[in-house]
């Protein structure tokens, strides 16, 4: 039994995770370094306990792969635009796999160039966006990350499913702190989070999505039916809609309604976008002058008179830090049967029902 709240049944270490995901990955054909990158990425969701993003989404992946949907093998191309400017298509392969390639070509350019963006399309979903601006921060480089999403709501004030949640994530370094990451849906709640929900039983806060006809709902099924609702009211629509234009239509990629479900249309690709831009903060000051000033913010940011004296005002990426120190040694928690499926994907066996919401 495991020690975190929930309804989880079992904790399982990230050593065993990961050479039951590469396996998994390796039986359908994902060469050995790309399935490694791949679970590498969903992996360090587990880790961070954004659970939604993580090691379960191979019960989508590899079913997908061997439709022929996702390219296990894919003939990764790169075009660059200018000095600082690179388009990489992913012909289809897994979104870790296109999205990681395309960090690492956007910090090769940020150390020539002090700064870079680099669009992906012809990829998938990626998993949660912090693992690829947390690459950036190990360099000692700002990492800007976003893509766009198979469109889950409304414009604001309208109806219909025609923007996407498109994620944003924002990575900053600092020597001797826990690195700053802001990682972030456009969604009051991924679908993926009242997916869990519904499984369990569990209603929805209201405000997080409105049912089919446009009417509030607190029943999770009901809000998969229909819409979510974005951050901000009008504020997170609009983020939205920037986010799916620098991630779709600069990037040449699907945008609006040409993104497709990862778990609800099993016709063709999901013709998703992403983009990188990352900062070489070293061409503005020194490593140490930089982490000087950023724990300055962060320690007058500590300092506020809290609200609740009993909970401490923590920094972005905080939390998450420490869930993964406390996963890395306690193991990261599974549901009992999510675990038996990752199992038996890394044993060539796949009858299990997919998760179609």
């Amino acid at each position: 039994m495991g020690q975190e709240k929930g309804v989880y049944e079992c904790l399982v270490s990230y050593e065993k995770l990961f050479k039951i995901g590469v396996k998994a990955l390796e039986i359908v054909g994902v060469p050995r370094e790309d399935a490694e990158i791949t679970v590498e990425v969903l992996l360090c969701a587990d880790l961070r306990g954004v659970d939604t993003h993580g090691i379960q989404r191979l019960l989508m992946y590899v079913p997908r792969i061997r439709k022929g949907l996702m390219n296990p093998k894919p003939k990764i191309d790169l075009q660059s635009l200018g000095p600082a400017v690179k388009i990489v298509s992913g012909d289809n392969g897994l979104g870790p796999v296109v999205a990681a390639r395309g960090m690492k070509e956007a910090i090769t350019l940020a150390k020539e160039s002090g700064i870079s963006f680099v669009g992906c399309r012809e990829s998938h979903h990626f998993g949660a966006a912090a693992p690829y601006a947390l690459m950036a921060c190990r360099e000692k480089m700002i990492g800007i990350v976003g893509t766009n999403a198979f469109p889950a709501m409304p414009p604001w004030g309208g109806l219909g499913s025609l923007v996407g949640n498109n994620p944003l994530a924002i990575g900053v370094p600092c020597e001797g702190e826990t690195t700053f990451v802001l990682d972030i849906a456009m969604s009051v709640s991924a679908r993926g989070r009242m997916r869990q929900m519904a499984e369990r039983k569990e209603k929805i806060p209201q405000g997080w999505a409105l049912d089919a006809a446009g009417r509030p709902t607190t029943d999770p099924l009901e809000g998969l039916k229909g819409y979510v609702l974005p951050i901000g009211q009008h504020k997170g629509y609009g983020l939205a809609v920037a986010l799916d234009i620098l991630s779709g239509v600069l990037t040449g990629a699907g945008f609006g309604t040409g993104v497709k479900s990862l778990v609800q249309q099993w016709e063709e690709p999901q013709h998703i976008g992403h983009f990188f831009m990352v900062i070489d903060l070293l061409r503005f000051m020194t490593w140490e002058a930089f982490s000087g000033r950023v724990k300055q913010v962060f320690q007058e940011l500590r300092q506020a008179k809290r609200i609740d004296p009993e909970r401490p005002i923590l920094i972005p990426g905080e939390p998450e830090a420490q869930m993964e120190e406390i996963r890395r040694k306690n193991g990261i928690p599974l549901e009992a049967k999510v675990f038996e499926n990752l199992e038996g994907l890394s044993q060539g066996k796949y009858d299990y029902e997919i998760p179609r919401l």
